[in-house]
C-alpha cells in the first residue's frame, strides 16, 4: 500500500515497498530502487543496487531521522486523515477510521440525514462499525459500494456543503 512521506522541506513524496524474499523494491515518486536492509550492530546495512552502506534510523512519533550515504534526512509520515483535514475541520465527508470493507450502505445521494443517523456499516479486523452523519444535511455522494475495500482515511460518504459554514456559498 503506497504512503506519503515528507522530507525536511516538507515536500510530499509517494512511497511504496514491495518485498521479494530478502530483497525489496522501493518506489519513490514512480522511480524504482532495488535493495535490501538488514540489522548491523546499532544500525542497519542498506544495499541499493550494487552499493552497500551503513544506515541509522531514529523514530520519534511521526518524525523519522535517517542517516545513510553520508547524508541525513528528516522524514515525516503523512497521515491521510490529517491531510484530508488540512483545510480545517470538516463535517462534510465521513472518512474511514481504519482500513476495511463496506458491509452495508444506509443512504443514497439526495437523502436527507440528521446528525447521528447511520450512513454505512464497515468491517475492520472482524469488527463491524457504524459510520454516522456528523451533522444534519443532504447526501451528495456515496464513494463506495457494498463489498468494496478501502484504506484508512478513505472518503466514504459526502454531504452537500453546509451554506452556513461554507465560505464559498453566497447568500
Amino acid at each position: 500500500m503506497p504512503f506519503e512521506i515528507t522530507l525536511g522541506d516538507r515536500t510530499a513524496h509517494t512511497v511504496d515497498v514491495a518485498r521479494h524474499g530478502g530483497r525489496a523494491t522501493v518506489t519513490i515518486d514512480g522511480r524504482d530502487y532495488h535493495g535490501s536492509l538488514r540489522p548491523a550492530g546499532d544500525g542497519y546495512e542498506l544495499t541499493l543496487e550494487d552499493r552497500t552502506e551503513p544506515m541509522w534510523i531514529l523514530v520519534d512519533g511521526d518524525a523519522i531521522l535517517v542517516h545513510a550515504f553520508g547524508q541525513s534526512w528528516d522524514l515525516g509520515i503523512v497521515d491521510p486523515v490529517e491531510r484530508s483535514r488540512g483545510g480545517g475541520p470538516s463535517e462534510d465527508v465521513a472518512l474511514a477510521p481504519m482500513p476495511g470493507t463496506v458491509i452495508s450502505i444506509a443512504v443514497a445521494p439526495g437523502d436527507e440525514v440528521t446528525a447521528g443517523l447511520p450512513l454505512m456499516v464497515i468491517e475492520s479486523m472482524k469488527m463491524q462499525s457504524e459510520i454516522t452523519a456528523a451533522r444534519d444535511g443532504v447526501v451528495e455522494q456515496v464513494f463506495l459500494d457494498v463489498g468494496d475495500t478501502f484504506d484508512r482515511g478513505a472518503a466514504l460518504v459526502a454531504l452537500e456543503a453546509d451554506p452556513e459554514t461554507d465560505p464559498t456559498e453566497e447568500d
